[in-house]
């Protein structure tokens, strides 16, 4: 099925300035071989499975969940809702199910469209806050996050995957609580992949995909692949989304 528009890129770049979640292993890259000396070029590369744009497996979180590997294919593309909560999106604000409902009946249409895919629904919910400008700068951790009620809703609505273009849809406290998590702080994470929701973090250009030049009758349709790896917990994305007429 080709986009009738230009696809766009939803994915960070990844370079050693990438903002890394606290505790996870920094991004390299070296040089092993070069054209001058062997003829060719090839570099080492070193990431965590939650490194820049990645998806998160409910393995992530629970040590019997479904691990990248055991998920199909078709899970990580399909038609996507970018629900705008930018004027929400406060340093460290958790916005709640109530502010989800107000922006999405006012920005982008019903909740009605939302459900499984099967009944010829949207399965994909994507958070645009507009916090991905303060990618590789310390306020990128200070983000807006997300209540246990949102998570709750839209399980029970029958979304099976989040994004986010935020470090986390959970508040990230290891940077300013001396390295104590609170007792709640990952019931996003527990909530979405405890229902096998998955999660795709570090998103951006969001605002891209419902821009002042789409069309009446467009859909949004993203591919949020991740690398194929066994037995992993989560990965990187090459994440994009194009725009195409509606019934095709």
């Amino acid at each position: 099925m080709a986009p009738s528009k230009s696809l766009i890129d939803l994915s960070h770049l990844l370079t050693p300035q990438s903002t890394i979640y606290p505790g996870d292993p920094p991004f390299t890259m070296h040089s092993v071989c070069n054209i001058p000396a062997d003829g060719y070029t090839v570099h080492a590369v070193s990431l965590g499975t939650h490194t820049g744009t990645h998806v998160d497996a409910p393995f992530h979180f629970f040590a019997h969940g479904q691990k990248l590997h055991e998920l199909p294919l078709e899970r990580f593309v399909g038609r996507a809702l970018v629900i705008d909560v930018r004027h929400l999106a406060r340093v460290r604000r958790c916005i709640q199910w109530g502010d989800v409902r107000e922006s999405l009946d006012q920005t982008c249409g019903t909740i009605f469209s939302l459900g499984p895919r099967s009944e010829g629904k949207i399965d994909i919910v994507l958070f645009w806050t507009g916090w991905d400008e303060f990618w590789s700068e310390q306020k990128y951790f200070d983000h807006p996050y997300f209540g246990r009620d949102v998570a709750e809703k839209l399980v029970e609505i029958g979304v099976r995957f989040v994004g986010v273009d935020t470090l986390s849809p959970d508040e990230t406290v290891l940077v300013h609580d001396g390295g104590k998590e609170k007792e709640d702080a990952f019931v996003m994470h527990e909530v979405l992949l405890g229902r096998g929701c998955l999660i795709c973090e570090n998103l951006t250009n969001l605002g891209e995909l419902v821009g002042g030049d789409s069309e009446e009758g467009e859909q949004v349709r993203v591919s949020l692949v991740p690398l194929s790896l066994h037995g992993a917990d989560g990965a990187p994305v090459r994440a994009y989304g194009w725009r195409e007429k509606l019934g095709r």
